[in-house]
C-alpha cells in the first residue's frame, strides 16, 4: 500500500525512497525514561491550537534527512485524522538534482494559491520519465501535511503552523535506507543527494527553527527530543 498521495511509481523512484507503512525498518533505538513521548494526535492538536498561516490553511511541516522516518511520521498522523490532506515536498524537485528548488516551488504552487484563497494548480515533477508533468488542480483540506527533506525551508517556513524536525542517527537513516526495496533506484543517486540535504538543512537552520523535533523509539512511539538534546522544542507546552 502507497503513503497517502503517492503512486507505486513514484514510491518506487523518489529521492529519498519513502516507504508507506509504519515500521519503516527497525526505529531509532531511544530510551522512553529519559525523553518524554508525543503522539500524533498531540502534534496535530498542537498545529490546531496555531493560527492558520496559508490562508485558512494549516500547514504542518514534516522535516528531516533521508531515512530519519517523516513518512512514517505523516502516516501517524493520517491515521490519528484520516481527513488530513498529506503532500509530500518531492512533488515539487527538480529531478535528483533539483532538491534546493523545491521549496520555493512548493510556495508558489501550494502556499501562494492558498494564501489568496485558491485551489492550487501544482507541476509535478514525473519521477519515470524525468520531466515536469501536466499542471492539475491538487484540492487541498483544512489541515496540510507537506513532509519530505526541505518541507521546513525558509520559503514554506512563514506558513507553517507546526514544523516537525524528524531525527535519527545517521547510521540508522542509512541502513533504513538500505533496507528499502527501491534501494538499487536510489543508491546511485544517495551520495549527491544526501549532499544537497545536508547543505539545505545547514543553510536553512531547519531543524533550529523546528517547533518540535521528534525520534522514533523501538516500539514505535514518538519520542520529543533525543538523548542529550534538552532543546528540543523550541515554544509551546
Amino acid at each position: 500500500m502507497c503513503a497517502p498521495g503517492r503512486t507505486p511509481a513514484k514510491r518506487r523512484l523518489s529521492p529519498t525512497g519513502h516507504r508507506s507503512t509504519p515500521g519503516d525498518g527497525a526505529p531509532f533505538p531511544v530510551s522512553l525514561a529519559r525523553i518524554e513521548t508525543i503522539t500524533a494526535a498531540d502534534l496535530l492538536a498542537r498545529a490546531r491550537a496555531a493560527p492558520p498561516r496559508a490562508g485558512a490553511v494549516r500547514l504542518v511541516g514534516v522535516d528531516g534527512f533521508s531515512g530519519a522516518g517523516k513518512t512514517t511520521l505523516a502516516v501517524d498522523l493520517r491515521r490519528a485524522d484520516p481527513t488530513l490532506t498529506v503532500l509530500s515536498v518531492e512533488t515539487f524537485y527538480l529531478g535528483w538534482d533539483g532538491l534546493a528548488v523545491g521549496p520555493r516551488r512548493a510556495h508558489d504552487q501550494l502556499v501562494a494559491p492558498l494564501t489568496r484563497g485558491e485551489v492550487p494548480v501544482v507541476e509535478p515533477w514525473d519521477w519515470r520519465h524525468d520531466r515536469v508533468a501536466h499542471p492539475r488542480p491538487r484540492p487541498v483540506g483544512p489541515v496540510v501535511v507537506l513532509e519530505g527533506c526541505g518541507a521546513g525551508a525558509e520559503p514554506l517556513r512563514g506558513a507553517s503552523s507546526l514544523l516537525v524536525w524528524v531525527d535519527a542517527e545517521p547510521d540508522e537513516r542509512e541502513r533504513r535506507l538500505h533496507a528499502r526495496d527501491d534501494w538499487e533506484v536510489y543508491a546511485p543517486h544517495r551520495a549527491a543527494f544526501e549532499r544537497q540535504e545536508q547543505a539545505l538543512a545547514a543553510v536553512e537552520g531547519t531543524r533550529a527553527a523546528a517547533d518540535v523535533v521528534v525520534t522514533r523509539a523501538s516500539d514505535g512511539t514518538w519520542l520529543r527530543g533525543r538523548p542529550g538534546d534538552p532543546e528540543s522544542v523550541r515554544s509551546g507546552p
